[in-house]
């Protein structure tokens, strides 16, 4: 058994590159005028083949295949087997919810979809993470401090002298064991 950390060593080095290629797909972000599901399943195929060499990893934002429904769901697994097992992938997922629905995120992103690590939201508790970490052959990224502008509001807040990312990513440090 491989650890995600130890796979993804093997994967930076292997490709001489940190580069992981987010698919975060936006049809409004397209050149072209009301692009269908097949002209952003031909992109993303092109992202994909013009990075290949470079990418250490994938991660598909899930929020741009979901709003297909069952059709963007296809063209979720028609982009992870474009992508191929030799080539690590991440759900851009950013869940978080309680231990049970928690559990059911978990087991559709890793055993449905395959991703090897998966993103999560952490500000429901422990009990949102476990059910991801139960598997040390697949790998979490917790949210911390985020790129999104109004994120400062909640995670510059100071408690015991820290601010509140610092303090998750001290709690989750811990995890990663």
């Amino acid at each position: 058994m491989n650890s995600f950390n130890s796979r993804l060593s093997d994967q930076l080095a292997a490709k001489q590159s940190w580069l992981c290629v987010g698919l975060d797909i936006n049809p409004e972000n397209m050149t072209q005028e009301n692009p269908t599901l097949d002209d952003l399943k031909i992109h993303t195929k092109k992202v994909i083949d013009a990075t290949r060499e470079f990418a250490a990893a994938y991660k598909p934002n899930l929020a741009f295949f979901e709003r297909w429904g069952s059709k963007g769901f296809a063209w979720l697994e028609e982009t992870l087997d474009h992508i191929g097992a030799d080539t690590l992938t991440i759900g851009d997922a950013k869940r978080g919810d309680i231990g049970h629905t928690a559990k059911q995120y978990a087991i559709s992103l890793f055993d449905h979809f395959g991703f090897d690590a998966v993103t999560l939201n952490p500000y429901m508790g422990r009990d949102a993470i476990d059910p991801f970490i139960q598997n040390p052959e697949k790998g979490v990224f917790i949210l911390c401090r985020t790129s999104n502008n109004s994120g400062v509001d909640l995670q510059n807040l100071a408690g015991n002298g820290k601010r509140l990312f610092e303090t998750v990513a001290e709690n989750c440090a811990g995890l990663n064991k």
